[in-house]
């Protein structure tokens, strides 16, 4: 499977004007004749954290030349947008997890010194319980970051992505003899002041 073309507006290369040509006849046979808004779809209607992301996302698409994305990506960049909600939602359940983790330890540790030792004991699985679901949602979080850093680098909001698109430079190989002798020709034959040595 080939990798995947990148939209014209992100080839720094030279192309030929043939190239450029085909490279915008398979663009254009591809780009559904409405754009996308910068008004969030349907979908995000109820959810004001992804409606805000799909704004400041579309306000940056706007501001580049480049037509990196098109209602043909609609679902794809719902479904990012989603994904930060859902990030920030474990966020808030993270810090309940944590608050109450925090006091049911504290209200333990009360219990403890004042020698309250059997109502201690039955704390314990209430602490242990919150505690455990403070580093279940960690891990849920982990997840959810590594899906959104896939969905950035596709649609190319991440610095390696946009470094992916431009040209590598090619390090100057060394020049062989022969090589050379054939620039020493070249500058002869355009009269740059190279001389013939064995005259």
């Amino acid at each position: 499977m080939s990798p995947a073309r990148k939209p014209a507006g992100l080839i720094e290369r030279h192309e030929t004007a043939a190239e450029t040509a085909q490279r915008a006849r398979r663009e254009d046979a591809l780009r559904p004749q409405r754009a996308l808004s910068s008004e969030p779809p349907a979908r995000l209607a109820r959810r004001k954290v992804a409606a805000a992301v799909w704004r400041r996302v579309m306000r940056e698409y706007r501001g580049i030349e480049a037509e990196i994305v098109t209602r043909l990506d609609m679902d794809h960049l719902v479904d990012y947008c989603i994904l930060v909600e859902e990030c920030a939602q474990l966020d808030e359940m993270r810090t309940s997890a944590r608050e109450l983790a925090e006091a049911l330890a504290s209200k333990y540790q009360a219990l403890m010194e004042a020698g309250e030792l059997e109502e201690a004991l039955a704390l314990t699985n209430k602490v242990l319980s919150a505690q455990e679901a403070v580093t279940k949602i960690d891990a849920r979080k982990d997840r959810k970051l590594d899906l959104i850093k896939r969905w950035r680098e596709s649609l190319y909001i991440t610095p390696r992505a946009r470094a992916g698109t431009a040209p590598v430079q090619k390090e100057k190989e060394e020049q062989d003899e022969l090589e050379q002798l054939v620039g020493q020709f070249m500058g002869v034959a355009n009269g740059n002041g190279f001389s013939d040595t064995g005259k």
